[in-house]
């Protein structure tokens, strides 16, 4: 391929003169608006950008795919690649690439298994500062632009203007724990996550849970799909009639009421068990809106970053119980559980706990993270309450 000289007056392109503007030239032999075909890949013209400072490539297309910029010294061993991830689902602003080497090309791959209806790919060589973004605009991940307004992140996270973070509080509490171990959430017992993906049970306790009615109408289970990736869908209420999930479902992260009656709360316990086993994934108790559980699932290619978790506990009467609480990591990539978080209250002393790690706990991809506690005593309570933010990796 030709090399081109920045050093001329112009461009030659195809035998014919392009003027180089003060502000900046479209790089024509490195721009395309020709589709790819599946996990095919658009290979840019070896140019030499010596007199240029800066890089910026924007892209639009309707499938999934990455782009690179790559330099070289010779024009032939490409020493340093720089790559983006072009996601259809997300923001992808233009990208500015700090020029570092004599020449340098794109590089865009269609990574999705179907072909591209358009591709409207445009490589500019010029003198360009760092992008800009309004002050109340959404942030990707990879924007290249410096914030300029005041921002604190996890407050941004919670507002929804940081793309690919998602906040999560989580609280839950068992009002009756008797002497050993169960799952803080409102209805006891042991938990163990599903490895199999099941279709969810809703039912109240109260006729008066159903669309129409004084109760909840309606419900919406947050949760993880089969695929344990983010899944949300709405549930209309029959009262103490099942209503059975025509999507399946590998965990809960939260159970709420979507519309209610004149009663504003739910009248009485709605539940949310898998069909095939009957074991719980999900319940609000009567007249408290959303569930009460201790559970987390983090999706595929994301990281849940733990920031803050409190416990407290006490005895309904007599004396004051020993209290364990720990923290379990079910992860499905190893198919393995571990012990990852452990407190101990002697509630005579002190009923309550807190953590604040200096830097976020991970919990990683495609798990489930949830508390237990173990009692020396009958009719003990625990509430616990924990922080996290999800967290998409770059590349998903």
């Amino acid at each position: 391929m030709p090399i081109k000289d920045p050093t001329q007056k112009v461009y030659v392109v195809n035998n014919r003169p392009i003027p180089i503007a003060t502000g900046g030239v479209i790089a024509s032999g490195n721009s395309s608006d020709s589709p790819l075909t599946a996990s095919s890949v658009f290979t840019g013209e070896t140019e030499d950008v010596s007199a240029y400072d800066s890089i910026v490539v924007a892209v639009k297309t309707d499938q999934n795919g990455t782009f690179s910029v790559q330099f070289s010294t010779d024009g032939t061993n490409w020493d340093s690649t720089l790559t983006r991830y072009y996601r259809t689902d997300q923001i992808e602003a233009p990208h500015r690439f700090t020029i570092t080497r004599k020449y340098a090309r794109v590089v865009f791959t269609n990574t999705s298994a179907s072909d591209q209806t358009y591709l409207r790919l445009q490589t500019t060589f010029g003198q360009k500062t760092y992008l800009n973004a309004p002050t109340d605009s959404t942030l990707p991940q990879d924007f290249d632009a410096t914030v300029v307004r005041p921002t604190d992140f996890n407050s941004e996270v919670a507002l929804g203007r940081r793309q690919g973070y998602t906040l999560w509080n989580k609280f839950g509490y068992n009002a009756d724990i008797d002497i050993g171990t169960e799952v803080i959430a409102s209805w006891g017992g042991t938990f163990t996550p599903m490895t199999t993906a099941r279709t969810l049970s809703v039912v109240s306790t109260a006729g008066a849970d159903d669309d129409g009615s004084t109760g909840a109408n309606s419900v919406i289970i947050y949760g993880v799909d089969a695929n344990r990736e983010s899944q949300t869908v709405v549930v209309t209420m029959n009262g103490t009639t099942p209503v059975v999930t025509t999507e399946t479902w590998l965990g809960v992260n939260r159970l709420s009421i979507y519309l209610s009656g004149s009663g504003q709360v739910n009248a009485g316990t709605i539940t949310a068990t898998a069909t095939t086993d009957a074991t719980i994934q999900g319940q609000i108790p009567a007249g408290e809106g959303t569930s009460q559980q201790c559970i987390f699932f983090t999706q595929p290619s994301h990281t849940a970053l733990a920031q803050w978790l409190t416990v407290t506990s006490l005895r309904q009467s007599g004396a004051n119980p020993v209290v364990t609480i720990k923290g379990w990591v079910y992860s499905a990539v190893s198919g393995s559980k571990y012990e990852v978080v452990r407190v101990a209250l002697d509630t005579a002393v002190d009923n309550r706990a807190e953590l604040i790690p200096p830097v976020p706990f991970p919990i990683g991809e495609s798990s489930c993270f949830w508390l237990e506690g173990t009692t020396d005593r009958a009719d003990t309570i625990i509430n616990a309450r924990f922080s996290l933010v999800e967290a998409r990796d770059a590349d998903a």
